[in-house]
């Protein structure tokens, strides 16, 4: 009897538990909102070439080693380096890009949630072209195209994304525009200290958590420079959450920052390109940055940071013709990427350029702060 007795209360106490007793693994999905971020998606003339499938453009064999990964997360983030500016201008590739329409559906179709536009090539076909892109991204109401306006009040309105009962604000800056172009100022958001401050301070009123869109740094560096650094201490000390740097086409240093009243900002100064046909060695290398955001007694913080090294990869048909002959481009996680497949990768020979795994390793090693978990 007594032994009946003492198992009747064991369940019971089993049973009475509260939610923050439990495993991290069974926190209630509403508690929880997994988020993945990638870097540039660039469409030079060999890509949109390659992709070419009559009088259409089919792009997403491109991603078909990672597509699934990018699907696993509740909300997904992407940096279109490239404008979207519509047929009747002409696709082209560097130095003035227009990427075909197509590619808006192909990142719906990846899974991406979130697209960020406003990048020093946004303005190569003109203000008329941003507006094409605006539209084009419009149709997909369950996709946010943050970074670039139409007016004044669009400038003035915050994206938010709820996701689990989570509310994720989306700010977005410039820090660049190509070619001595001087778009409305409504068009896209500079690095202005004050305007910056007025947008987190009414991002602060609508959301849990605010993550904020960097174009920033110089082409090829893989260390943050000084502007880069200024301004994520500013945003930190704000009290935004995360920073997602793009435009230097590497993969620079991921870190936390701590700023005023202790608040801690999840950093990535760049996470390189997504996919692209640059030749350069450092370029080939990105990331792929995944966290969770977790409500805990009443606030929002962030867990299982995790850096996953991408590796752009394309092969030629001939080496003294690099530039001509690309085909294959593709993206894999460092995981996935063999010995093999590197030394067939196309810019062997290029520049003095060699990939090699260990290679690969050593520099993201020497990037990626000590606090971060990298999977590799």
């Amino acid at each position: 009897m007594k032994k009946l007795k003492l198992l009747l209360v064991l369940i019971l106490l089993v049973g009475c538990q509260s939610p923050s007793s439990l495993p991290e693994d069974d926190k209630k999905d509403d508690e929880k909102v997994s988020f993945l971020a990638v870097g540039d998606n660039l469409m030079h003339k060999q890509l949109i070439d390659k992709a070419k499938q009559g009088e259409n453009y089919e792009f997403l064999p491109y991603y078909s080693h990672i597509q699934s990964y990018i699907q696993e997360a509740d909300v997904s983030f992407v940096n279109q380096e490239t404008i979207l500016a519509g047929r009747s201008r002409g696709y082209t590739g560097y130095p003035l890009f227009n990427t075909p329409d197509e590619m808006a559906s192909t990142l719906h179709e990846l899974g991406f949630d979130i697209v960020n536009g406003a990048t020093n090539h946004a303005f190569d076909m003109g203000e008329k072209g941003v507006d094409h892109s605006i539209q084009l991204f419009k149709r997909y109401q369950d996709m946010k195209y943050i970074g670039l306006y139409q007016s004044k009040e669009d400038q003035k309105q915050i994206p938010v994304i709820e996701k689990n009962g989570i509310r994720i604000a989306l700010l977005s800056y410039n820090q660049y525009i190509n070619y001595d172009q001087k778009p409305s100022s409504y068009r896209y958001n500079s690095f202005d200290k004050e305007k910056i401050k007025d947008d987190v301070q009414r991002a602060q009123k609508m959301s849990d958590v605010i993550v904020v869109s960097c174009h920033w740094g110089k082409e090829y560096d893989t260390q943050p420079n000084d502007f880069q650094k200024e301004f994520a201490q500013y945003l930190t000390d704000l009290g935004v959450d995360v920073i997602i740097g793009t435009h230097t086409h590497t993969l620079q240093s991921i870190e936390w920052l701590e700023g005023k009243d202790n608040h801690k900002t999840l950093v990535a100064y760049s996470l390189g390109n997504f996919i692209s046909g640059m030749l350069e060695e450092e370029t080939q290398l990105g990331g792929m940055l995944t966290f969770d955001f977790v409500r805990e007694n009443d606030k929002v913080k962030i867990e299982n940071v995790t850096l996953t090294p991408l590796v752009n990869h394309f092969y030629a048909e001939n080496q003294r013709n690099i530039i001509g002959t690309r085909y294959g481009f593709t993206v894999y996680r460092l995981k996935d990427y063999t010995e093999n497949l590197a030394q067939k990768h196309g810019v062997h020979g290029y520049k003095n350029n060699t990939i090699s795994i260990d290679k690969i390793k050593e520099k993201v090693n020497q990037r990626i702060s000590s606090q971060i978990h990298i999977d590799m």
